[in-house]
C-alpha cells in the first residue's frame, strides 16, 4: 500500500486566511488538501444520524491538515433521486452509503462502482474477514464480484403491546383465524388490530415477504429473482389476496395509505391506537421507553394454506453498506485519503456506535447487549434460534421492479388493484 502522506480538515484548530491553514506553526495551502465528498441519507432526523455524525467529525477533525471532506446529507427518498441522476451523469459521490441489489444495478452496469477486494487489498485495517459470512451477498453483482461493504443488517419484527391484550382478555394470534376473531374484538373497541399502511410499499413490502416465506418453495423463488426468476407465481397472488381479506376484515387502519411508511404505521403503535405493528430496527428510535416495556415480540400467525410455521422463521438481511467511487479512488491524488476514510466507515468504533441506534451490526463487533434499548435486547433474545429468509427487497433485479411493487402495493392496499394485477404489474416490469 502506498504510504499515506495526508492529514484531514481540523476545524476547531485551523486559522484561514487568504486560502492558508494554520496548523502547528505550519502553513498549508487551500489548494493543497485533497477534497472528498462523503454523501449518505443518515441526516438530523434519521435515527442513526446522532450515532454516526459524531465519529465521522471526530476523524474530520483529526485529519484536518490537508483534506477537505464535504459530508451530503438527504431525506431517503431524495436521496435516491439524487443518487440515481448522479449515475446518469457518471458524476457519484467519492464514497456513500447505499443499497445493493438491483438499487446498485445501473451502477455497475456503468463501470462506476469499485470492486471492494481492491479497498481490502490495499486496507492494513480492515479485512473481508471482519464481517459476518455472507453479508456481501446484498452487494455481489452478476459477475460475482462485491461493490459494496455491507454495514447494516437487520430482522423483521411484529410487536404486539400485552397491556392492550390483557386489557381485552386476547391471547396471541397463532392462526389467521385466530387474528380474524383478535381483529374483531379490537375493532368493536375502537383498537386498530395491526398498525401497517403503504406508502411508498413501506412497511407493506416487507409484511408481503415476511408472510411470503411461510410457503412452500417461497424461499427459494425470493432467491431465483436476483437471477431471472419469476415474481408471478400461486405463491405471491396468494399472499396478495389474503393481504385483500386482512384489508377487508379491517385488521390495518382505514386510511392505509395516510398511515402508511414507516414512521406513520409506527406512530399508530406508539400511541397506543393499534395493538400490534409491523416494523424494523431502524425505527427503534422512536419507540418511547414505555412502550418498549409493553412490548412483545411475536410470530406472524400462520397465513392459511401456508407450510412453515411462521414461529421458525424471520426476515433477516443485509440491508444497508457503502460504495466507493472506482474512478475516485483510482486517482492518485485522491486514493491515499479514501483508504482511510473507507477505514474509518468499516471501523469497529462506527459499527459499535451504530448499533445503539437498532442496527444488527455486519461485522464482527462484540455487541455489549446490555447497553442497548429494552426493544433491541429483546429482538436478540428473538432471533437467536430463528431462521433468517430473505425479502424480495434484497433480490430484485433492477431498482424500476423495485418501484413497481412499492407502487402496486399501494394501489393494492387501497384496493385499486386485484391480487393478479398487483402480480402482473411486478411482473411486467421484469419481463422487460
Amino acid at each position: 500500500m502506498k504510504e499515506k502522506r495526508w492529514l484531514s480538515l481540523g476545524m476547531a484548530a485551523i486559522l484561514c486566511a487568504g486560502g492558508l491553514a494554520v496548523t502547528g506553526g505550519e502553513e498549508v495551502r487551500a489548494e493543497d488538501k485533497v477534497s472528498i465528498v462523503v454523501a449518505t441519507n443518515w441526516g438530523e432526523g434519521d435515527s442513526k444520524y446522532d450515532y454516526f455524525y459524531p465519529v465521522f467529525q471526530k476523524f474530520q477533525e483529526e485529519h484536518a491538515d490537508t483534506m477537505d471532506i464535504t459530508l451530503q446529507t438527504y431525506s431517503t427518498e431524495d436521496y435516491k433521486t439524487k443518487i440515481k441522476t448522479q449515475t446518469a451523469s457518471g458524476d457519484l459521490p467519492d464514497v456513500f452509503t447505499y443499497w445493493g441489489g438491483g438499487m446498485m444495478k445501473d451502477m455497475v452496469d456503468a463501470g462506476l462502482l469499485l470492486n471492494v477486494d481492491d479497498y481490502f487489498a490495499d486496507t492494513d485495517q480492515v479485512k473481508r474477514e471482519d464481517f459476518d459470512e455472507g453479508a456481501f451477498d446484498y452487494y455481489i453483482a452478476g459477475d460475482g464480484n462485491a461493490y459494496g461493504i455491507p454495514i447494516e443488517s437487520t430482522r423483521g419484527v411484529l410487536l404486539a403491546n400485552k397491556e392492550i391484550f390483557e386489557e381485552y382478555g386476547l391471547e396471541y394470534p397463532t392462526t389467521y383465524e385466530e387474528l380474524l376473531e383478535v381483529g374483531k374484538v379490537l375493532n368493536e373497541n375502537g383498537i386498530i388490530p395491526m398498525a401497517v399502511g403503504s406508502n411508498g410499499g413501506t412497511p407493506s413490502e416487507f409484511l408481503f415477504s415476511e408472510l411470503y416465506n411461510q410457503y412452500d418453495g417461497a424461499a427459494e423463488e425470493i432467491a431465483a429473482l436476483a437471477s431471472g426468476g419469476a415474481f408471478k407465481t400461486d405463491n405471491a397472488v396468494k399472499v396478495a389476496e389474503t393481504l385483500l381479506d386482512m384489508i377487508d376484515n379491517k385488521l390495518f387502519p382505514e386510511d392505509t395509505m395516510a398511515n402508511g411508511g414507516w414512521s406513520a404505521s409506527l406512530q399508530l403503535y406508539t400511541d397506543r391506537k393499534a395493538a400490534m405493528t409491523y416494523t424494523y430496527p431502524w425505527m427503534y428510535e422512536a419507540i418511547p421507553d414505555d412502550i418498549q416495556e409493553c412490548s412483545d415480540i411475536i410470530p406472524l400467525p400462520q397465513m392459511p394454506d401456508a407450510t412453515v410455521d411462521p414461529a421458525t422463521i424471520q426476515t433477516g438481511f443485509t440491508v444497508y453498506g457503502f460504495m466507493i467511487n472506482k474512478a475516485a479512488y483510482e486517482d492518485p491524488e485522491k486514493h491515499d485519503a479514501l483508504v482511510q476514510v473507507c477505514d474509518m466507515l468499516a471501523s469497529d468504533e462506527l459499527t459499535e456506535s451504530l448499533t445503539e441506534s437498532g442496527m444488527i451490526p455486519c461485522k464482527k463487533v462484540e455487541v455489549n447487549k446490555e447497553a442497548q434499548k429494552l426493544i433491541m435486547q429483546k429482538t436478540l433474545d428473538y432471533t437467536a434460534d430463528k431462521n433468517l429468509v430473505q425479502v424480495h427487497y434484497t433480490t430484485m433485479p433492477s431498482a424500476d421492479a423495485i418501484s413497481m411493487m412499492d407502487s402496486s402495493l399501494d394501489e393494492l392496499f387501497i384496493k385499486a388493484i386485484s391480487a393478479e394485477e398487483f402480480v402482473d404489474k411486478v411482473q411486467a416490469v421484469l419481463d422487460k
